[in-house]
């Protein structure tokens, strides 16, 4: 997988947020459909989401997603939703995959909450960066987690951790802008969410299967290190947010999520379909600024 497929992403976080003007899609591809995706737009029952739920059904933003995903041979129907969650006492709204009904989610809450992350210092990346970068590494993420369900990959370790190695690992196969966006809005989104709970004095809980917010910070920035080297080496020398003794092993984790994403995923993608998704333009220099 290379930066277009994944710029599609892009493209479409940006027109959801509504921050920059849509951006103009340079082409479409008629023959990325994939009949094992359907998408559906759930009418909000909250009068606040009526104009983001008809925003995203004009722009087709799910249609866009399916087009993304179309290289994968699903084995079952992929549901890909957008809809108002109910309300569950956690601190984030969920973008989730369901194992029971191969559905992947997307909130309205969701967009919500990215637009109010506090702004992160200017030396690091924009509002625009990490809001972006943070909606397509989530998307990634419980893109992830469907393929290892619907696929039966083998992993070591719990889904959200073995996830967010390939989500990271995907982000940064774009180009150097694409994959510093992942980077720092999957990173930024890690590290408010730990400062949420270190705020309002909430308890980790220890025993679940994924690492803590810290934890997953730290592993995105070490294979965003290990991958792209020269793009993120400031990460390790200047801004010093990851340790040098992590730094050291990086490019070793790095290949191993790489061997792994070979063996197990690539042969299950259609290359007609990808070489099509690579070949598409979708994002103008100027949507994440």
């Amino acid at each position: 997988m290379r930066r277009d497929s994944v710029v599609a992403t892009m493209a479409l976080a940006a027109g959801w947020l509504a921050i920059q003007p849509l951006p103009t899609m340079a082409q479409t591809a008629t023959d990325l459909r994939n009949e094992k995706i359907v998408v559906d737009y759930y009418e909000p029952r909250d009068p606040r989401f009526q104009p983001l739920y008809e925003r995203l059904r004009k722009r087709r933003v799910l249609e866009e997603l399916s087009q993304f995903l179309a290289p994968v041979r699903w084995p079952k129907t992929l549901r890909m939703i957008m809809k108002e969650c109910p309300s569950s006492g956690v601190s984030w709204p969920q973008v989730f995959y369901s194992k029971i009904e191969y559905s992947l989610t997307i909130c309205y809450q969701w967009f919500a909450a990215l637009r109010s992350l506090k702004s992160p210092p200017p030396a690091f990346a924009t509002q625009q960066e990490v809001i972006v970068g943070g909606l397509v590494g989530i998307v990634l993420h419980q893109s992830a987690v469907a393929i290892f369900d619907m696929l039966s990959v083998p992993r070591l370790g719990s889904d959200d951790d073995a996830a967010d190695q390939i989500s990271a690992f995907v982000g940064l196969q774009f180009g150097p802008e694409v994959a510093r966006a992942v980077i720092k809005g999957t990173y930024y989104i890690w590290k408010t969410y730990d400062d949420l709970y270190v705020d309002n004095n909430y308890q980790y809980d220890f025993a679940a299967r994924a690492s803590v917010p810290r934890q997953r910070m730290y592993n995105t920035l070490c294979m965003a290190y290990g991958g792209a080297p020269a793009i993120f080496k400031s990460f390790v020398d200047q801004a010093n947010l990851l340790p040098a003794a992590r730094a050291e092993t990086c490019d070793e984790e790095y290949r191993q999520v790489q061997a792994a994403f070979r063996k197990t995923i690539v042969p299950r993608v259609d290359s007609d379909k990808m070489t099509t998704v690579r070949s598409m333009t979708w994002l103008s220099p100027d949507d994440l600024k």
